[in-house]
């Protein structure tokens, strides 16, 4: 009976250092994880706070803005549309959103803004160019290569080519004219841009009809083509020949057809 006393006590004894040493490696544990997340909260908030610190310094306020690709709108105009609040950095610009505000325009097609440290922002605009005047009712406007509406007809768009839509439509600046008449016009235009008649004969006007087929006056030869559906490119290649064929026997033609495949109609003035 004695012995198994002893052997209780020492048993006991020995449960009791090892529940003891447990404790201690947890509590060393545990101090090491908070003194660890302690360290990383202050370097955390240092860092945040060095950072705010840099992004806000006169060092790198906004003092030098370089504005370029700009020509129908002003300085100012940008300048405006770019809303820079005063006294500020560099790193206080949101350029992602002042790149939208800016794209919202009617006459912007493009827009790239970035920082040079420590006080530039650069801002490289590319601007839409007229293709086309469209005119519906009383209505006159320039549309760019894609059909945006830029604004009213100037003076200085008296080269343009012009559609003559034969219903009336509300046109406004900014809105993005996906009417087929005008994209058809459009496909017209970049084709002949590029095409050897360019230099020779200007697109004046034009009707589209429902079929698709376009109706062009140009100058100086004083007839109507006629560009059908399909690769306008294609039918553009045939004219040149014609108008050399036209010129070199001082014919006048009333229309010149070039939607047919592998043939060109011409229609003379009777």
């Amino acid at each position: 009976m004695l012995s198994l006393a002893a052997g209780n006590t020492l048993g006991g004894a020995q449960r009791k250092r090892m529940w003891l040493k447990r404790f201690a490696t947890r509590v060393w544990f545990w101090s090491k994880c908070s003194m660890a997340a302690a360290m990383i909260a202050a370097l955390v908030w240092g860092g945040y706070a060095l950072v705010t610190l840099v992004r806000q310094t006169d060092y790198f306020s906004v003092r030098t803005i370089e504005i370029t690709g700009h020509a129908t709108l002003s300085r100012q105009d940008m300048l405006y549309y770019l809303a820079i609040p005063p006294d500020a950095t560099l790193f206080e610009l949101d350029l992602a959103r002042m790149g939208l505000r800016l794209e919202r325009h009617p006459l912007i097609e493009r827009v790239t803004v970035r920082r040079q440290l420590p006080d530039t922002l650069h801002v490289a605009v590319q601007e839409r160019e007229p293709r086309l005047a469209v005119v519906s009712g009383g209505q006159r406007v320039v549309v760019d290569r894609e059909g945006v509406v830029l604004r009213p007809v100037a003076e200085q768009d008296g080269e343009l080519p012009q559609l003559r839509l034969n219903e009336q439509k509300a046109l406004a600046p900014g809105m993005r004219l996906r009417l087929p008449p005008v994209q058809r016009a459009l496909d017209v235009v970049r084709a002949y841009g590029v095409s050897p008649i360019a230099g020779i004969l200007r697109l004046v006007s034009c009707t589209v009809d429902e079929s698709g087929t376009s109706h062009w006056r140009v100058a100086p030869d004083a007839f109507v083509l006629r560009v059908g559906e399909g690769d306008v490119t294609s039918q553009l290649k045939r004219l040149p020949p014609v108008l050399r064929y036209l010129r070199q026997h001082d014919l006048a033609a009333r229309t010149v057809d070039v939607s047919y495949r592998k043939r060109v109609v011409i229609i003379p003035e009777s």
